[in-house]
This record gives C-alpha cells, structure tokens and sequence, in this order.
C-alpha cells in the first residue's frame, strides 16, 4: 500500500511539474506595457507622496508641541505640589486637604487634556490618510486604464513579482501631479 502511494504521489508532482513547465513556456509573458496584473504598495504610495510626507511633518510637528507642552507642564505642576508640600506644617489639616485635592483635581484634568491633544492628533492623522486614498483611487484606477490593467493587487498579498508589474513609482508621480501635498490650492 506505502509502495502505491509512493507512486502515486510521484506521478501527481511529475505531472503538475509538467503542467507548470507548460504554463510558465507557452504562455505569453506578461508585458507592463500591454495590460495584465499591477502591484502597488500602499504604504509606500502614502509615505512617498507629497501628500504623505506633509503629514508626517504635521504630526512630528504636533507631537514635538504636545511634548514640549508636557515638560512643562510637568515642571509646573512638579512646582506647585513642592509649594503645597511646604506649607502642610503651617496649615490646618481640612485647608491642606482641601488644596491637595484641588491639586490632584488639577492634574487629573492636564492629563485628560494632554491625553485628549494625543487622541485628537491620531485622529486627524487617520483622516489624513483616509483623505488621501479617496483622492488617490481615482488617480490609480485611471492609471490603471491608461496601461489596460486587468488588476492592481496590494504588493502584501504578492509572493514573488517583478519589478516591471510594481505600479508604485508611477502612481505616486502622478498622485504628486494631481493632488500635490493635499493642502488647498490658493489663487494669486
């Protein structure tokens, strides 16, 4: 019985071989110029756009202000509770108590709001990009007309593929083109 299957499993590999060989020799080859299946990579049609670029500058921009604006806030408050922390011997218990929790009240309320700042901030970013891929499908899919395109495939769901078929480079030059950093065009 091993012996039959032994065979058997032989001549399926020898046959699928075969047809593989026979696919990959007589079909034609697949010419970027003439049509056939693309490969695009998003992250990188994102990232590498004028578009992209202006996002990331906008949000390490934001970030570095959102850090800048915890240091010192951090510093302040590190301040005001060593002010508070000073005058506990010099004043009743109920006062102390009613100034340390206005303080922690205080702080409870920077932080929700810092944290706010961040949560915003990833927002508008996510809208950003949400933004660009709305503008840029329809650069992409008439681009992908203009080269008789049967398929444009996120380059993540390819094993192996050329570089001839990666639509990437081009689609990014034309998004450029067409959308430039996305901010609103001004009149002279």
């Amino acid at each position: 019985m091993a012996l039959a299957w032994g065979q058997s499993w032989r001549k399926a590999c020898g046959l699928s071989l075969v047809i593989l060989y026979l696919v990959a020799t007589l079909s034609p080859p697949v010419q970027a110029q003439d049509g056939g299946i693309y490969v695009l990579n998003q992250e990188a049609l994102f990232s590498r756009s004028a578009f992209g670029q202006r996002v990331v500058v906008e949000i390490d921009s934001r970030t570095q202000t959102i850090m800048s604006e915890n240091q010192q806030l951090a510093s302040d408050l590190e301040a005001e509770e060593q002010a508070l922390t000073d005058q506990r011997a010099d004043l009743p218990v109920d006062e102390f108590r009613t100034l340390a929790d206005a303080f922690d009240k205080k702080v409870e309320e920077i932080r929700t709001a810092q944290a706010n700042k961040n949560v915003e901030l990833n927002q508008w970013a996510e809208d950003e990009q949400k933004r660009f891929f709305a503008l840029a499908s329809p650069i992409i899919v008439k681009l992908a007309e203009e080269l008789g395109a049967v398929a444009v495939i996120d380059n993540r769901s390819v094993i192996i593929s050329a570089d001839r078929i990666n639509l990437t480079a081009r689609a990014i030059e034309r998004v450029n083109q067409e959308i430039g950093d996305g901010r609103p065009k001004t009149e002279p």
